[in-house]
């Protein structure tokens, strides 16, 4: 009996060296996990930065439609909610009235075009008129019409001032004629009275020593009176012959200038006129092509407030908005004031659309686009924030390619703005605290 004492006092004492063994084994297993979680929570660097709240948006956001002059509605082609592309139809005005104003303009406009180069024509006294390429290049089947009335118009007046020109100058011919006339006459009258005075002085000297008779002395000085007399009146008709001809030559310059006159204020008048026809025809036809409101850009229909066809609207009234699509992925999130120094533009963002499936919906890359300068108010509950924008990057946009992210929806997002260990964010907050207790009284 002894003998199984001592055995079983034997089995004992190694049993107890053997759950000694262990125990210390255990323990030093825990103090090596401690001190390998100490020194993970110490070194091991774990993203820092803050978590916002936003919803998703679109760059440039609704694109408001509009009709500058407003009028009668034709057709509506688009509804709310319709996926729309850039420059399709959205309604249709009635264009019937904007149609004849634009036509009824440009029938004025090519005829001041036509007035003017025949202006041009006249004011250069060309014998034809050189229409400009612009107006040529026109198509339109009243145009052979007008160019040809202008032509006619300015055949006619040039036809017009030049018999009464050449009447003027058949006058001052005539009146040349009869001043070279009344020359000759002179120049005959100056020799015959050259000649009686040559006569009359062998006559006086014959008369005084008797040998002619005083009467026929008499005679020969009435003679070259008569003479003389016959010259002063022909001086006297060359002068007023002379005055006519210049009279005649001025009235064909005033003439000519009156008309070039004329014809400048006419061209002044109608440059004026045909600058203002263009714009109104610019006017006319931005009317016209504003019949059909089109999409600014490609999207979806919402907001539509046109409804009823044939009614009618005022100008620049809204018609309906364009959400676009296929723009700038952005998000719209709230920082609280707090946060305000911990945030800045340029860091980078992790992004998680939580309207989705987080199973199966990627977290994706964004960057800080936009930190408000001033805090904002929240309309409702007045609350302080600071408005972030934030751009989801080109890696992001086509990791999200498959879902219909639509603006309004809810996102979260944690804004990285650095590292630090699990120690630092365990015990940050404390420390904080202590530095706070102990600097009060």
């Amino acid at each position: 009996m002894s003998g199984q004492a001592r055995l079983r006092e034997v089995g004992g004492a190694a049993l107890e060296l053997d759950e000694k063994r262990f125990s210390r084994l255990g323990w030093g297993l825990v103090l090596l996990g401690f001190v390998g979680f100490l020194l993970w929570a110490g070194l091991a660097p774990l993203d820092k930065g803050v978590g916002v709240s936003g919803t998703v948006m679109v760059a440039g956001s609704r694109k408001a439609v509009q009709h500058p002059t407003g009028g009668l509605v034709r057709h509506i082609r688009v509804h709310e909610g319709e996926r729309v592309e850039a420059g399709q139809v959205l309604l249709e005005m009635d264009a019937t009235q904007a149609r004849a104003q634009a036509d009824g303009l440009f029938a004025q406009y090519l005829a001041a075009l036509a007035s003017l180069a025949r202006l041009s024509a006249e004011r250069d006294e060309k014998a034809r008129i050189e229409f400009p390429a612009e107006l040529l290049a026109l198509d339109d089947p009243r145009l052979p019409t007008l160019l040809e009335q202008q032509r006619q118009l300015h055949d006619s007046r040039r036809r017009a001032l030049r018999l009464e020109l050449d009447g003027l100058a058949e006058t001052v011919a005539g009146s040349q004629a009869q001043l070279d006339g009344l020359q000759a006459a002179l120049r005959s009258k100056e020799q015959q009275r050259a000649a009686l005075e040559e006569q009359l002085r062998g006559l006086r000297q014959l008369a005084s020593e008797g040998y002619v008779p005083r009467n026929r002395l008499l005679d020969s000085e009435r003679l070259l009176a008569q003479v003389n007399g016959e010259i002063a009146g022909d001086l006297g008709s060359l002068g007023s012959t002379r005055r006519q001809i210049l009279e005649l030559r001025l009235r064909m310059a005033q003439r000519r200038e009156k008309f070039q006159e004329e014809v400048r204020a006419s061209l002044a008048d109608a440059q004026v006129r045909a600058e203002e026809l263009r714009n109104r025809l610019a006017s006319a036809r931005f009317d016209l092509a504003n019949s059909e409101v089109r999409a600014p850009v490609a999207g979806l229909v919402v907001g539509q407030e046109v409804f009823t066809e044939g009614g009618v609207i005022a100008p620049g009234q809204q018609l309906m908005e364009i959400l676009p699509e296929r723009q700038p992925l952005l998000v719209d999130a709230r920082l609280p004031v707090e946060m305000v120094d911990k945030v800045r533009v340029g860091l980078p963002v992790e992004l998680m659309f939580s309207a989705f499936s987080q199973s199966t919906t990627p977290r994706v890359e964004g960057e800080v686009t936009l930190v408000s300068a001033d805090r904002l108010l929240d309309e409702r509950s007045e609350a302080p924030y600071y408005r972030v924008r934030i751009r989801v990057g080109e890696e992001g946009v086509r990791r999200l390619a498959g879902l219909e992210i639509r603006p309004g929806m809810p996102v979260e997002a944690f804004v990285r703005s650095g590292e630090r260990s699990l120690l630092n964010y365990l015990f940050k907050p404390l420390a904080d605290r202590t530095h706070l207790a102990l600097g009060e009284e």
